[in-house]
């Protein structure tokens, strides 16, 4: 069974993923905090496999704190895999700069808000 951590802010794109999660099988497990460090913790403490965020406007899941969130995670656990989430429809560049970061290595895997949850799943999955 996967251990994943989620870190969304949105409440409800949160516990939608979090149902999911739980109803495909995985272990899946509110972050508390969007501190990057509390995060990171969290991760440590739960043995996370992958971890999950979104990144949008706001200061707390700005993408350049995502980043952070990772770099801090990945120092604790080189084997983490990371997942971003982002709104490619409101935020285009938010979204391109998350593009980006699956490009160079530096996240595992992106989704767009508006994809399906059992899509989500098998994609977390195959991590």
């Amino acid at each position: 069974m996967k251990k994943v951590i989620v870190a969304i802010l949105n409440t409800l794109v949160c516990e939608a993923v979090i149902g999911a999660l739980k109803r495909k099988g995985f272990f899946a497990e509110k972050s508390l905090s969007q501190d990057p460090d509390k995060i990171a913790v969290a991760c440590d403490v739960f043995f996370a496999d992958i971890l999950l965020m979104d990144a949008g406007r706001s200061a707390e899941n700005s993408f350049e704190r995502r980043m952070e969130t990772v770099r801090c995670a990945k120092k604790k656990n080189r084997a983490l895999k990371t997942g971003m989430l982002c709104d490619n429809v409101s935020d285009p560049e938010i979204a391109r700069k998350v593009k980006q970061a699956k490009e160079t290595g530096v996240i595992d895997i992106f989704f767009y808000e508006s994809v399906q949850t059992d899509y989500l799943c098998d994609m977390v999955d195959s991590l």
